[in-house]
């Protein structure tokens, strides 16, 4: 999976190439490895996949961003979320007070009334915290004790679909840090699933009856073809059993194994 992270390299170093071209240059056929090849003078650094190899160098360059973010989806979730620093992890803090900071965190971000409709989705909130944990925590010297919301409001950790005037509809408090970001994470992700299992309809009393009974008469089904297949086998080793004694044994052959 260490070829995961190779692919977020090469894709950053497409990155800074990509902040010195003008949008005119950026047309809608041009794909990745096409960029790569004429507006990038050393492929040193990027990963062949990206650079010559379907999908990756297929791939539109005006979704590379997209692109990005599934990749670094797949990182956190395969690789990071398996190294993350003691001081973030949930054995740091308190049951109460990781319990207090999803909850305040919930009410004040996809649980607020007022927020914009596309910031209402919990796995947006998920799909962000994730990135923090990629894009900044991964930063040995970033500061800890700072309040989320900085991070929160910068547009350029938001997917697409999420725009200024949506992020203005929420405010984190300050008592909620970065240093929280993965006990939020682990606590949104727990509420996700919650709702899951809520959506999975039940079975209920009179269609397990019905399962029931089904299974009842599967099971009376196969016992009689059960009998009908001993009866008929019965038959039918005891002729191939005569056939067998009356045939010529020199001329049975061994089976190959």
């Amino acid at each position: 999976m260490l070829i995961v992270l190779h692919y977020l390299g090469s894709l950053d170093y497409v990155f800074t190439y990509l902040r010195n071209i003008d949008d005119e240059t950026t047309n809608d056929s041009l794909t990745i490895q096409s960029f790569a090849e004429n507006y990038i003078r050393s492929s040193v650094c990027l990963n062949d996949n990206v650079l010559q190899r379907p999908p990756f160098a297929t791939i539109n360059l005006k979704y590379i961003i997209d692109l990005y973010e599934l990749i670094e989806e797949i990182a956190f979730d395969k690789i990071l979320r398996h190294y993350i620093k003691q001081n973030l992890t949930e054995e740091s803090f308190a049951i109460e007070q990781r319990q207090t900071l999803i909850r305040k965190f919930s009410d004040m971000t996809f649980k607020k009334e007022t927020i914009a409709p596309s910031l209402k989705n919990i796995d947006s909130w998920i799909g962000i915290l994730k990135r923090l944990m990629v894009r900044v925590l991964s930063n040995i010297n970033v500061s800890l004790d700072v309040p989320i919301q900085i991070y929160l409001e910068r547009t350029d950790l938001w997917t697409g679909n999420i725009i200024e005037s949506d992020i203005q509809t929420f405010e984190v408090n300050d008592e909620i840090l970065l240093q929280h970001t993965y006990i939020l994470l682990k606590g949104l992700e727990y509420e996700r699933d919650k709702l899951l299992l809520k959506n999975i309809k039940p079975i209920d009393i009179e269609e397990q009856s019905t399962l029931q009974k089904q299974n009842v008469l599967q099971n009376t089904d196969t016992q009689l073809l059960k009998v009908k297949t001993w009866h008929n086998d019965s038959i039918s080793n005891a002729s191939m059993m005569s056939r067998v004694i009356k045939s010529d044994k020199t001329t049975v052959k061994k089976m190959r194994v």
